[in-house]
């Protein structure tokens, strides 16, 4: 008895012994554990405070871009998924009025706001407004962000600023014109002159009645060249298709140049239409005008090239021959008004050429071919599909009083 009452003294003594190394642990851990709260209390308090500092840092910079996105002069929309708008500043307000809302699907606000697109960045608006406009996806979410700047004033002062350049221009066109139409009116009136010899037999008399017919053709090239120069009217733009423009420019050319044992080399880069915004005489008048002048540079057993290229944005129209090309002192000026390096020509014709690309939103370029001739670039913007007014059903060919009084460029 004595024995086993000892035996369990002994065991509860070192439970009891047990008891506080296991108390005391608990204590240090206990202790550790309040330290560890209060650690991530403190880094709790330290994020919290970091975050509330990087949430009003957030609500100053959104505060501050409302404000210039209020502040700016153009017109913002933000689409969201779907096409629906989700937010738009003043000036997209006073741009499309009442159709513009939060949760309008845009292509509605669109169909209802815009008259046309007269180019592949601008559009007309029903109000009568000019404006233009560029598209950009949102980086981390499905939308976009549409920004329109109403150029309508802008574009009046381009118009104004161009129709008193042309008028300070006048005086001068005027006395180059009467220089130019100096000579072949003279020779006119020498030849018509001639005609009233009774002594002329019938073949002499033809023979004046044709060269003073051919004189006085020459000088209404001059005056229609200097006219469509001059004017510079703003043309009816339609969807026209570049292909089918080519098709008739080809078709008109090909008589001419085959009377000089000339070649036609044609290539089109695209399957599809060609779509640009334009008028369809002024550019057919304006790549015949080019064609021709390959023409009076080309000799017998040379090919002209008539290329249409699908570039980015734009569609280009590519004329080269294999003449003797243009000299490098002479290409920064044969675009000028009345230069021309032919004794016939009334240096009009690229200028005119020039003239009709701008007022497509395009440009003409020219450098030499890899043949060794000219070439000459017509850059044209491509068309949406709700460009302008719906292309015509035909082209008319182009016309000329005598294919030697066209070639009016240099």
């Amino acid at each position: 008895m004595s024995s086993a009452k000892y035996l369990s003294r002994q065991q509860l003594e070192h439970a009891f012994h047990l008891f506080n190394q296991v108390s005391e642990q608990l204590t240090d851990s206990y202790k550790q554990l309040q330290q560890r709260i209060g650690e991530l209390n403190l880094e709790l308090a330290a994020a919290r405070s970091e975050r509330m500092r990087q949430l009003a840092e957030k609500e100053r910079y959104a505060h501050r871009f409302a404000q210039l996105l209020d502040a700016l002069p153009a017109a913002v929309v933000v689409l969201g998924e779907g096409g629906r708008v989700e937010q738009f500043n003043p000036a997209a307000c006073n741009l499309f009025g009442d159709t513009l809302q939060i949760g309008a699907i845009w292509s509605e606000i669109s169909r209802r706001s815009v008259a046309s697109y007269p180019r592949r960045d601008e559009l007309k608006l029903v109000s009568g407004a000019l404006v233009s406009f560029s598209e950009q996806p949102l980086a981390a979410e499905a939308g976009h962000i549409l920004l329109f700047l109403d150029i309508t004033e802008t574009r009046d002062l381009q118009l104004s600023a161009e129709r008193q350049q042309r008028l300070s221009a006048m005086g001068q066109l005027a006395a180059q014109l009467a220089h130019q139409i100096r000579t072949p009116l003279s020779s006119a009136l020498i030849y018509t002159a001639h005609l009233s010899r009774p002594d002329l037999t019938e073949i002499q008399r033809e023979k004046f009645s044709d060269r003073s017919r051919q004189t006085l053709l020459q000088m209404e090239q001059q005056i229609n060249d200097m006219l469509a120069f001059a004017r510079g009217e703003q043309y009816q733009m339609r969807l026209v298709d570049l292909k089918m423009l080519l098709q008739v420019m080809v078709q008109t050319l090909e008589p001419i140049v085959q009377q000089h044992d000339i070649q036609l080399h044609q290539s089109v880069a695209t399957a599809g239409s060609a779509l640009v915004t334009g008028n369809q005489d002024a550019l057919l008048g304006a790549l015949m005008n080019i064609a021709l002048n390959a023409r009076q540079h080309s000799v017998a057993g040379d090919t002209i090239t008539i290329e249409l290229n699908d570039a980015p944005d734009v569609w280009q129209v590519v004329i080269s021959d294999q003449g003797p090309g243009v000299p490098e002192e002479i290409l920064e000026k044969i675009f000028d008004p009345f230069f021309t390096t032919r004794n016939q020509g009334t240096g009009l014709g690229l200028a005119v050429c020039q003239a009709v690309a701008l007022e497509h939103g395009g440009k003409i370029s020219v450098d030499q071919s890899v043949t060794g001739g000219a070439r000459f670039c017509l850059s044209l913007p491509k068309a949406t599909p709700q460009s302008a007014q719906p292309a015509s059903a035909t082209l008319r060919p182009w016309q000329s009083h005598s294919e030697s009084m066209i070639g009016s460029a240099a």
